[in-house]
């Protein structure tokens, strides 16, 4: 996912000096960083507990962004490119968004 074109929000964890409040409103970040040293360090043990990692990700940007930000536009562009990723390996076919 982090090579996809609308990942670029989410590579890092957000930059508390760049946005001040994030933290107040968002308690449970997330981002693509993060979820690929715990898939890494092998944290994930299902499908599932990725998808919930990469669903906070988008949530939270649709939570902390209005629906009209590039933010929020690029959350739901990776939201739906992930899962047609997902739908394309047999074994995960079953999850559904």
């Amino acid at each position: 996912m982090q090579n996809h074109q609308s990942a670029w929000p989410f590579l890092n964890p957000v930059n508390k000096d760049d946005v001040a409040d994030y933290y107040e409103v968002i308690k449970e970040p997330m981002d693509l960083s993060t979820m690929e040293t715990k898939l890494e360090a092998d944290q994930y043990t299902t499908p599932e507990e990725f998808i919930k990692d990469a669903r906070l990700i988008f949530d939270n940007c649709r939570k902390y962004n209005n629906e009209s930000t590039p933010y929020a536009k690029s959350a739901n562009k990776l939201e739906k490119y992930m899962w047609n990723q997902i739908k394309a390996i047999p074994e995960w076919s079953h999850l559904e968004p």
